[in-house]
């Protein structure tokens, strides 16, 4: 393991106090403040800690910052080729979305003196326009805001950290997609939001009838509908169960979301320490589409993980103990102002060590940067 959880770090240090020690009368819960304080110094500092996070937008257009963030590195999608796509920052988006809209800023109004009548296009509205969507940070709230055309959609965020939280469980999140044609009778299954071995099974049934037969896990259709619908009942089934025959969800740790026209629904496993991967990938002994009610295999968005103790990397354990020495002698009466100089210069000087430890930046990668620019053969 790369990195020593601060309680261990903690242990280590109070078997080397013995009668001798400036610091022999420390007690357990000084120690352990010291070294989340000297674990935030050196996360900004030196190890830069970058985390990342997938989150679903509800339809308040906000995601929750999560816990122990400092600063929003980027956030936007994933595409096809695992590369980052940004959304763009906007300075005027609105930090509350249930406020009512009192002004109209419709792009096709032809009394705007930028609507051109017969191109039916809006000029004069400057470059850098972003067409994947907007967000703003929300530090009030501790979010955030995104705007409208982002509802539903997941999205990817990496950001600094500092170090010292948990760092928070995440949900486990999956996508079904679903398929034209379905049979009546058939059966298709989800992982269990209740244990991460087992599946919960769903049942299909086309009837323009009230089913004999109505459960929370009864996706009732008609022979007419398609993909779109199919999704938006899918949805609706886990989210209300069936509300006007007094039918409740059959779990409310299990939550989905669709965009409007889209075969797909994206399930969120909340409040969950971890989800195995149970179900992604696997056709659960029957066909790989289950009976053709998906037109793909289910589809892992985010793997579900347990919350995470504060740690520190290998590199920066002797940093952390010599940051705790200095930090509880500094201003203790009857402490030589020699030794309190000595355990400065060592906190600093450790530090050094552990940034110049952390940094991995090497002449090979100064050259790759270099030739960036140049398309010629390569030197080696």
């Amino acid at each position: 393991m790369d990195y020593t959880n601060i309680d261990e770090l903690i242990n280590d240090f109070q078997l080397m106090i013995d009668d001798t020690s400036y610091d022999k009368d420390a007690q357990i819960y000084q120690l352990r403040l010291l070294a989340l304080q000297g674990l935030r110094e050196l996360t900004f500092d030196v190890e830069q800690v970058v985390r990342t996070q997938q989150e679903v937008v509800t339809s308040n257009l906000a995601i929750s910052l999560p816990g122990g963030f400092v600063k929003l590195l980027r956030i936007g999608f994933k595409n096809s080729n695992n590369e980052f796509v940004p959304l763009g920052y906007k300075s005027n988006l609105s930090l509350d979305s249930t406020v009512a809209s009192q002004v109209n800023d419709d792009l096709y109004d032809e009394n705007n003196p930028y609507y051109h009548v017969d191109l039916g296009k809006k000029f004069g509205i400057g470059g850098g326009q972003n067409t994947l969507g907007y967000y703003r940070i929300n530090r009030n709230d501790n979010a955030i805001n995104l705007s409208s055309e982002l509802a539903g959609k997941t999205l990817f965020m990496e950001y600094i950290s500092d170090g010292t939280s948990l760092s928070s469980p995440q949900n486990h999140i999956i996508s079904l997609s679903f398929n034209n044609g379905i049979e009546d009778e058939a059966t298709f299954r989800i992982p269990s939001p209740t244990s991460s071995t087992s599946y919960n099974t769903f049942s299909v049934k086309v009837s323009t009838e009230v089913p004999a037969v109505l459960t929370n896990k009864t996706l009732w259709l008609k022979s007419t509908d398609g993909t779109t619908t199919v999704a938006k009942k899918f949805k609706e089934l886990i989210n209300n169960g069936h509300p006007d025959y007094g039918i409740t969800p059959f779990n409310t740790i299990l939550t989905a979301s669709n965009v409007s026209g889209s075969r797909i629904v994206t399930l969120t496993y909340n409040d969950r320490s971890a989800q195995s991967s149970y179900g992604v990938g696997t056709n659960y002994e029957l066909d790989v589409y289950q009976n053709n009610v998906i037109n793909k295999e289910i589809e892992l968005i985010q793997q579900g993980s347990a919350a995470r103790q504060p740690r520190v990397h290998k590199f920066c354990e002797e940093a952390l103990r010599s940051y705790i020495y200095y930090k509880y002698i500094q201003r203790k009466r009857g402490i030589p102002a020699n030794e309190k100089q000595a355990a400065k210069r060592a906190y600093f000087n450790e530090k050094r060590l552990a940034r110049a430890r952390m940094m991995n930046f090497s002449k090979e990668t100064a050259m790759q940067v270099s030739r960036k620019a140049f398309k010629q053969s390569p030197k080696l």
